[in-house]
């Protein structure tokens, strides 16, 4: 830096003191660039300003390419199905039991065919039900196993979506009787089964999966398989317990149907799509009307109606009590118009009665508005008289 260079020791050719001079000039560039390179903070504002560094430029080149547009915000899934496959709260282990029901689903043998279809009508309302209570959404999948999502299904000790026991179903709030079997209606039906979900959730140290086994199996039958590995010094989650698909198989089968449902090309083939949109809507109806007169008033199919709703067993809304039916939004309108014209049943008119399995004289009189000496009369029969099911009744 600071070497000097004298002017006489240019070469005296024109070519030399050309190379010469340019030598000189960049020299004193290099110098100039010296003293800025060396300022101190303390220099003049005139000296800061000429050492202000060489400004660089930016190359812009213009840009082809269709801008990008906005992130769209994000919509609620409108496949019912994909948004239970989406919520991801109960994970699906690696189990040889899991496995060999996942297998059995290439076989048509996990669920019935049909049954995802059934699910239309119901899945909505018991996915509401579980985001209001802040439950896993994968619970939605538990009928897919207990009932193929018919409302109607009775099993051995349980009946509905959720095949419910008459007990736990009446420790939970439903009214199981004669004339009227909560269990077998749906909505009621689903705050139940949820309510006992929830209550062995708590039980079983908040964990789901022992949950949904205690559902299926029995509470006091996990609680000695848990018991038995605590007296081992064993580790007692569900799946350390080592229970069989024998032992608990609504479990297992459910967790294969969530595989099933979360692999794209499986849930496609075995789910057919239902909208997130309610489809049914639920309306109180007068005490002692027919299903078969409102459904004549809806210009609906008696059977049709039935179906929806097969917790009312003898066909009739009981004459005491208050009750909804279900049916159809799109008949919505058509009901609160009806309503002014439906008029209940006199008690003790409709005919005939068959009896089922469970009945009793008096059971059958008080549902139907009739004293039991009535009943009698009109059929004949005494207090010691034993009905059989499939027996007729008259009524009137």
């Amino acid at each position: 830096m600071g070497k000097t260079i004298f002017l006489n020791a240019l070469p005296a050719s024109r070519q030399g003191r050309i190379r010469a001079w340019f030598l000189l000039l960049l020299s004193l560039s290099v110098l100039a660039g010296c003293q800025v390179n060396t300022q101190t903070p303390d220099a003049s504002r005139d000296t800061e300003l000429s050492a202000q560094p060489e400004a660089i430029v930016p190359v812009i080149t213009e840009d082809t390419s269709t801008p990008e547009s906005p992130a769209p915000e994000a919509t609620p899934q409108q496949n019912l199905w994909q948004k239970i496959a989406d919520a991801q709260t109960i994970a699906v282990p690696s189990h040889p039991e899991v496995a060999y029901f996942h297998g059995l689903h290439r076989n048509n043998g996990l669920f019935p065919i049909n049954a995802p279809a059934a699910a239309e009508p119901w899945l909505y309302d018991i996915i509401s039900e579980l985001e209001a209570r802040d439950m896993p959404l994968e619970l939605a999948l538990l009928p897919l196993i207990e009932s193929g999502y018919h409302p109607g299904i009775k099993g051995l000790g349980g009946a509905g979506l959720w095949q419910l026991a008459a007990q736990t179903g009446r420790n939970h709030h439903l009214r199981v009787n004669q004339s009227y079997d909560g269990r077998l209606d749906p909505n009621p039906a689903t705050r139940a089964a949820l309510d006992y979900l929830l209550y062995l959730y708590e039980m079983f140290n908040n964990d789901w999966l022992s949950a949904v086994a205690a559902y299926n199996m029995g509470e006091g039958k996990l609680k000695s398989a848990i018991e038995r590995n605590r007296r081992k010094g064993k580790a007692e989650d569900f799946l350390a317990l080592g229970l069989s698909r024998n032992q608990a198989p609504t479990l297992y089968k459910w967790l294969a149907a969530l595989a099933v449902l979360r692999d794209p090309q499986t849930q496609s083939a075995s789910f057919p799509p239902i909208a997130n949109a309610p489809v049914m809507a639920r309306e109180a109806v007068p005490n002692g009307v027919a299903l078969s007169n409102i459904a004549q008033a809806l210009g609906m199919s008696a059977k049709e109606l039935s179906r929806l709703n097969p917790a009312f067993r003898d066909g009739i809304v009981p004459f005491s009590g208050k009750y909804q039916i279900n049916l159809p939004k799109t008949q919505l309108a058509a009901l609160n118009t009806a309503l002014v014209n439906l008029t209940p049943s006199t008690p003790g008119k409709g005919g005939s009665y068959q009896v089922k399995s469970g009945d009793t004289l008096s059971g059958i009189a008080k549902r139907h508005g009739l004293s039991l000496d009535k009943l009698l009369t009109l059929n004949g029969l005494n207090m010691k008289s034993i009905i059989k099911p499939g027996q007729q009744l008259r009524l009137e």
